[in-house]
């Protein structure tokens, strides 16, 4: 089981842009399950933060394989992967991009087995 924290800075300008993405995610759930099987991932947790007077994207990903579900999603030819990836690559400020990985995880990881 692998998971990961992004924190992502949203551009500048951008953030009800960033706003819209996540509202375009929200209203498309149900097909985004659909492609989080097809991705082998149990959780993509979203969450905006204002820090400093700039908005920061933060994304928790659990999966069984990290690299799995990120080249099958980048390969997919699905159109809300597609949209998904055009509102982070007009979003983001990939300088300001960073993973985390846990130290620690606790819980009963086995549901997601």
């Amino acid at each position: 089981m692998d998971m990961v924290l992004w924190r992502a800075r949203i551009s500048s300008g951008k953030e009800d842009l960033a706003r819209e993405w996540i509202a375009f995610l929200d209203a498309n759930k149900e097909a985004g399950n659909e492609t989080l099987k097809n991705e082998k991932e149990h959780l993509e947790l979203y969450f905006t933060n204002t820090e400093n007077g700039k908005m920061y994207l933060y994304l928790f990903v659990l999966a069984d394989d990290l690299d799995y579900a990120g080249k099958t999603a980048l390969e997919s030819d699905n159109p809300l992967d597609k949209r998904h990836f055009e509102y982070l690559t007009a979003c983001v400020d990939m300088e300001d991009c960073t993973q985390i990985k846990p130290a620690l995880a606790l819980g009963d990881f086995s549901v997601f087995e």
